[in-house]
């Protein structure tokens, strides 16, 4: 990503007030589903509500993003509830991901295909990845955003897990967004 990117998103995150806390729903209910133990990486963290749901659990947690300003709120969440998350600034575009083996990945809102492709090999055995993403379908009813650089194809997260179980998948309309979900796991 560009040092402009990085500047969109601190400008984004700086702006932000009410911050969501709280996991999201389908995460919530499939959370017996989530490994309690081990390390965890939150890919392209933001203000890391993931990586604050996944330290809760009792994972140390990794938080990675291009912003400085959305990892600080991270920490500052983490810290809010007596928790630790360890945060790293990293253009992911450049870099990849930091060394696994990870019990645990998420990674919400953040498309980059051939970093999704080395997912499997980034989990420790027993371990998953949880990510959503928005689609290409999103372009039907909002053609101006976000570019389509940044939406999946139509099952493209069941292709890139490939290798791994499939503990969960929805993709599809939900409320006025067209996203895809999944939960997989790299077989012990």
């Amino acid at each position: 990503m560009s040092e402009d990117d990085r500047n969109r998103w601190d400008r984004r995150w700086a702006e932000q007030k009410d911050l969501p806390r709280s996991v999201p729903s389908w995460v919530a209910e499939l959370e017996s589903e989530i490994p309690r133990a081990g390390r965890g990486l939150d890919v392209a963290a933001g203000s890391g509500r993931m990586a604050v749901f996944l330290a809760r659990r009792g994972l140390e947690m990794t938080a990675v993003d291009i912003s400085p300003v959305g990892l600080a709120l991270c920490r500052e969440a983490g810290r809010d509830e007596g928790l630790t998350v360890k945060t790293l600034v990293r253009d992911l575009e450049a870099e990849g991901l930091p060394d696994g083996p990870w019990n645990v990945i998420a990674c919400f809102h953040y498309r980059q295909p051939d970093l999704f492709q080395h997912l499997d090999r980034a989990l420790s055995p027993g371990g998953v990845v949880i990510a959503e993403v928005e689609t290409k379908r999103a372009l039907e009813r909002h053609p101006q955003r976000p570019g389509a650089r940044w939406l999946a194809e139509p099952n493209e997260l069941l292709h890139i897990t490939k290798g791994l179980e499939i503990v969960y998948y929805r993709e599809g309309w939900i409320g006025e967004r067209s996203l895809a979900r999944i939960i997989a796991r790299r077989i012990a």
